[in-house]
């Protein structure tokens, strides 16, 4: 099947006329009729019969106009779609984060973001994934942008960093260590701990390098995959239980208290993953520079990230 063949069919059943049609094309009227007659032969069938001076649909070109028009036409759309693309105030950004980064950050980053007119024709599809997810979506261009944790050895993605969480101990009110100023991670050892679960992606893996110089592994708890469920247990001081959690404003509407951890690596680094094979549309740079600089400032100003 020929594409162009399809096409000069589609322009004849326009003019049914071969003469005005070959002029529409720009091609000789011999080749225009040439190429209806391969189209005929392949099908089996005519699609043009004469009249007087014209020509006119059969009832199988009838059929196959009425299918191409619907396909040029999904063409023609698809067309202009793309060739929004090109433009830096239009188009469709695919971005992924961390789940973490959902409760605030990332809210109030795309409200600036598309609350400026000139990004109103910009559509943002989201994707909340751990990073090993964000980073294949990515390097296989279905992402365009995501927010995770530094992963080695991906030469294919560039990691620009951009925040800086703070990671800290939460417990209840009435918990032993509710009345310290900070704690080491050796303190907390003594405490029924609540991890992550394996779903919520490489922070556990992050605090189990922070207990690696500790005499003795942390005292397990229970797994769960988020913050809230986390901060909702140990608000009820079952069993004294403990967790490690980035310091998030969310946490503050429990009951519990949020302990800084007396750790040099007691905190880290979200970057901004980009394909260092895939190319950026305009409106994807755009947007990749708005992230940098609306990130810069709580990096600058002490290294608290506004959560």
């Amino acid at each position: 099947m020929n594409f162009n063949a399809l096409y000069y069919f589609k322009v004849m059943a326009e003019f049914q006329h071969y003469t005005r049609a070959a002029q529409f094309l720009c091609i000789s009227q011999p080749s225009l009729s040439r190429s209806i007659s391969v189209l005929e032969e392949e099908l089996g069938i005519s699609l043009f019969q004469k009249d007087g001076r014209n020509v006119r649909l059969t009832k199988y070109g009838e059929l196959l106009n009425s299918y191409l028009s619907k396909g040029f036409h999904e063409i023609e759309q698809g067309y202009n779609l793309l060739n929004q693309f090109k433009k830096k105030d239009s188009g469709i950004i695919d971005f992924s984060f961390l789940f973490i980064l959902g409760y605030q950050f990332v809210p109030t980053l795309i409200n600036t973001f598309l609350n400026d007119s000139k990004h109103r024709n910009i559509t943002i599809n989201f994707n909340q994934c751990n990073t090993a997810t964000s980073i294949s979506k990515i390097k296989d261009g279905s992402v365009d942008l995501g927010l995770c944790t530094y992963m080695p050895d991906e030469p294919e993605v560039n990691f620009t960093p951009v925040l800086k969480q703070r990671l800290v101990c939460i417990t209840s009110v009435n918990h032993p260590l509710s009345a310290r100023s900070s704690v080491t991670m050796e303190e907390l050892l003594p405490y029924p701990f609540i991890s992550y679960t394996e779903s919520a992606g490489e922070i556990q893996s992050f605090i189990n390098r922070l207990f690696s110089d500790c005499s003795t592994d942390p005292l397990h708890f229970c797994t769960m995959a988020e913050e809230i469920t986390m901060a909702g247990l140990v608000s009820t001081n079952h069993n004294n239980c403990i967790a490690i959690v980035p310091d998030l404003d969310v946490l503050e509407n429990f009951s519990i208290k949020k302990i800084p951890i007396d750790h040099p690596q007691a905190h880290r680094n979200i970057y901004l993953a980009a394909s260092n094979i895939h190319p950026m549309v305009p409106c994807v740079e755009v947007f990749f520079d708005f992230i940098l600089s609306y990130a810069s400032f709580p990096l600058e100003a002490d290294n608290k990230v506004p959560f």
